[in-house]
């Protein structure tokens, strides 16, 4: 067991957007991930031989829906991100009126620091939701399984990294928001992909501190910063 690497514990990932700006912001925020499961779809054929039953035969690989929960700060990045990201698949567009015509950016920004001041912006309302095209808001995502590691390595070592292909977000779950305890704010969001790839580490080896570089900053490790909106 301790030649390959010791037991692994659930609570230590990694979770990356391939999204300019991002760097390991979301590796702070995530809290919840999985690594995502495959199906085969299967038919059945009958009667091939004398008393033979039914036979499975796959003959198409499905792969599911993954989910990943954020942990909101005070700006609620998580769910800003996450609602800047869906605006791009359904862009809100005007045309004509008082109020000009063009293209609606996902999220207003209010002109001042209260709640009031968000019922001065107004937007018409015979406005259009459209489409957009799928390269311009599939992005991969990156979930690396992580292991306590020594220093040398930046403290982690990895075993696998799941790569979801052209994945993107079809729904945002509600935000619950209560009084009483004081508890962390937390948003959950579903994707879809369209395949996933996965990526072996060796956690035994020495040289796995190169596995933990920023996927849009390859120069640099452990970048800590960044804008999570400059890629989309």
């Amino acid at each position: 067991m301790n030649a390959n690497g010791g037991m692994s514990m659930s609570n230590n990932f990694i979770v990356k957007f391939d999204v300019p700006g991002t760097g390991n912001l979301f590796a702070f925020y995530c809290d919840e991930a999985q690594l995502p499961n495959v199906n085969a779809a299967t038919g059945t054929i009958k009667g091939r031989y004398m008393g033979e039953g039914q036979v499975n035969y796959p003959h198409t690989r499905v792969f599911t829906e993954m989910q990943l929960g954020f942990q909101c700060d005070a700006s609620m990045t998580p769910l800003r991100f996450l609602n800047q990201w869906f605006g791009q698949i359904f862009p809100e567009y005007a045309d004509g009126g008082d109020q000009g015509s063009g293209f609606y950016a996902p999220m207003d920004d209010s002109p001042g620091a209260t709640p009031s001041d968000a019922r001065r912006i107004t937007r018409p309302k015979n406005r259009t939701v459209q489409l957009n095209y799928p390269d311009n808001y599939c992005r991969n995502i990156y979930v690396t399984k992580t292991e306590l590691g020594p220093k040398r390595d930046g403290g982690l070592r990895t075993s696998m990294t799941y790569v979801m292909e052209r994945a993107w977000p079809f729904a945002i779950d509600a935000v619950p928001l209560q009084f009483g305890s004081a508890q962390i704010t937390k948003v959950t969001a579903q994707f879809y992909y369209s395949k996933h790839r996965i990526v072996y580490h060796d956690p035994t080896s020495n040289t796995n501190r190169e596995n933990l570089l920023d996927s849009d900053d390859p120069e640099r490790t452990f970048d800590r910063g960044g804008s999570p909106f400059a890629g989309l």
